[in-house]
């Protein structure tokens, strides 16, 4: 019985784990500007592009961004015209 819990929670803990390691965090708290693509949002620092994200809604090029927190990860919200807005795929400067 005490194997069978084991086994459990090891295989609980692999499949959460990954998870918590792959999910991308960056640090957005200095950008002066974005460009969208479709539902790609690219933000620049000094005409630098330093992260891209996916968004749940529409973005529009006219849109206002608003930050609800200067470090984000995947899953976090963004405001888009005053919307809550989940950020998904977040990839920082590397891309």
């Amino acid at each position: 019985m005490k194997r069978n819990i084991l086994t459990l929670v090891c295989l609980c803990i692999f499949v959460v784990l990954p998870n918590l390691v792959l999910a991308d965090c960056a640090d957005v708290g200095g950008f002066s500007s974005f460009s969208v693509d479709g539902t790609t949002v690219t933000l620049f620092a000094r005409n630098k592009p330093f992260v891209k994200f996916d968004v749940q809604c529409g973005v529009e090029s006219t849109s206002k961004l608003q930050l609800i927190k200067a470090y984000v990860c995947d899953g976090d919200e963004v405001l888009v015209d005053g919307s809550k807005c989940t950020i998904l795929n977040i990839v920082s400067s590397g891309f």
